[in-house]
């Protein structure tokens, strides 16, 4: 557990949180797409480059690739050219998220995040990686209100329960996070280091 759980604490995340997109299965000549099609496989070709670059140990070209293509998507949703929460646009951030949780770009993943909102739509996995992101920077309201969003999608999400408890308890809300925790406990066995780990953030479960 981090030194100063009140400013830090979070629950430890595998760096793939998010599993890398499937590349494009076909492509289809650029002339016979429409604007909105030509925006998809553009995406999906910028996904399948990225993860390669990634592979091949080029992680800041990898990351800058994705950065260049979501600020595209963004233009076009924004522009209405594609709706909110368009599937191109979350694939692309799904795997920029997943790149920069991994080199502990915990800033740059929040603010992204924030930024796109509007645009994304309500995907709870990306509340649930806001709420983990807002752990990281000591940001504990924030934390617990983007997992009571993504908890509204997915209630039984075992990860976001406790994860909240943890910010909860950072907040000093022992009772909230006990709450939670025992939310979570109901869902499905708790292992012993994260018992622990709760314990030393002050949340305490019944004995069964």
């Amino acid at each position: 557990p981090p030194a100063e759980p009140a400013r830090t604490a979070a629950l430890p995340v595998s760096a793939s949180t998010v599993a890398p997109a499937s590349p494009p299965t076909s492509l289809v000549p650029a002339e016979t797409l429409s604007a909105v099609q030509r925006q998809q496989q553009a995406s999906a070709d910028a996904l399948l480059q990225a993860q390669t670059l990634w592979s091949a140990g080029s992680q800041a070209a990898a990351v800058d690739l994705l950065q260049q293509s979501v600020d595209a998507a963004e233009r076009s949703a924004k522009a209405g050219t594609s709706a909110a929460g368009n599937p191109a646009l979350l694939s692309l951030v799904r795997e920029l998220v997943r790149m920069q949780m991994a080199q502990s770009h915990f800033s740059a993943v929040w603010e992204l995040l924030v930024r796109l909102e509007p645009v994304l739509g309500n995907p709870p996995d990306l509340w649930g990686l806001r709420g983990n992101t807002g752990q990281r920077l000591g940001r504990h309201q924030d934390s617990v209100n983007a997992y009571r969003t993504a908890l509204q999608f997915r209630p039984d999400e075992q990860r976001w329960l406790l994860g909240c408890a943890v910010s909860l308890a950072a907040l000093g809300q022992s009772a909230q996070a006990t709450e939670m925790a025992e939310r979570a406990r109901s869902v499905g066995p708790i292992s012993r280091d994260v018992q622990v780990y709760l314990q030393q953030m002050g949340v305490f479960l019944k004995d069964k």
